[in-house]
């Protein structure tokens, strides 16, 4: 079922078409659904969605039915440029997902401006925020100044509510940090619904410390080249799910004012809300209920 051709372009526009529509399927597998809970997305049609990937998808509008926590993501994304919202819901005690997509198209990128795109995984019981920011190097395989300076900024405003924040003594993860980096490589995307694209994701640090080696070599920035340890997508979801990556216990209203920075800095953002209950695998997650 290929939702995109092989052949397609490389325009700014299909570029985040992409990019988006691989966030979805990536935030999809960390809330746990499988290729066969994808039979409503038949009607995904890239030609019809002008502002972003998801406004071709069938599925449910959240607007009427939100119980109180769906009306308070609900309201705190409202009046953000333009959004498309969508959701999955659990249709049966066999399922356990429930999440829903909010893509959100600054005006000036509907416009025709170039748009970059952030993604956000919020899952909503344990607070977990995970942030990718998809991003590809110059024709040298360098990253520009404006990217490092904007990554900079996000960083410094998903990282600090985390400093001096005490966790339990039982509750071990492997990196607090939200902010990832999603580099692709240079091959077309995937057309099965199941998978996702062989890209890398990169913890930011790595790109953080690579900025002060490439100053003390003389280079303009740093390279594509130095980030040499990185995560696959399955591992990535795998490591999200149960609790293991991400910054915990960040306010929605926290996460929300992010968003509003993203769609601000880079004018395209996809939003991926987790209600699922379920307890994470380090233990994180256990006690609190959905």
């Amino acid at each position: 079922m290929p939702l995109l051709d092989d052949g397609e372009g490389s325009t700014d526009q299909e570029l985040r078409w992409r990019d988006e529509r691989d966030a979805l399927l990536l935030f999809a597998k960390i809330a746990g659904l499988t290729a066969k809970d994808f039979t409503r997305a038949h009607g995904w049609d890239r030609t019809a969605a002008e502002e972003s990937y998801i406004s071709g998808l069938n599925g449910v509008a959240v607007q009427p039915t939100f119980d109180d926590k769906r009306e308070r993501v609900a309201e705190r994304l409202r009046g953000i440029g333009v959004a498309v919202v969508k959701a999955f819901a659990s249709r049966d005690n066999r399922r356990s997902y429930d999440l829903e997509a909010t893509s959100i198209i600054d005006p000036r990128v509907v416009g025709g401006a170039e748009g970059s795109l952030d993604a956000f995984y919020y899952h909503y019981d344990t607070g977990t925020l995970v942030v990718l920011r998809y991003l590809s190097p110059g024709p040298n395989g360098i990253f520009s100044p404006a990217a490092r300076r904007s990554l900079h900024e996000l960083h410094s405003r998903v990282h600090r509510p985390e400093q001096g924040t005490r966790h339990r003594t039982d509750d071990y993860s492997l990196l607090e940090d939200p902010l990832f980096l999603r580099i692709h490589d240079q091959v077309p995307f995937t057309s099965a619904l199941h998978r996702t694209s062989s890209g890398a994701i990169y913890p930011y640090g790595q790109f953080a410390a690579a900025i002060p080696v490439a100053a003390e070599t003389g280079l303009p920035g740093p390279s594509a080249d130095v980030l040499t340890r990185h995560l696959v997508p399955t591992d990535f979801a795998s490591l999200v799910r149960d609790g293991w990556f991400g910054a915990r216990g960040v306010p929605l209203e926290a996460a929300s004012d992010w968003v509003k920075a993203s769609v601000e800095a880079v004018g395209a953002v996809l939003v991926v809300v987790d209600f699922n209950g379920r307890a994470r695998g380090n233990g994180s997650g256990l006690g609190i209920g959905s």
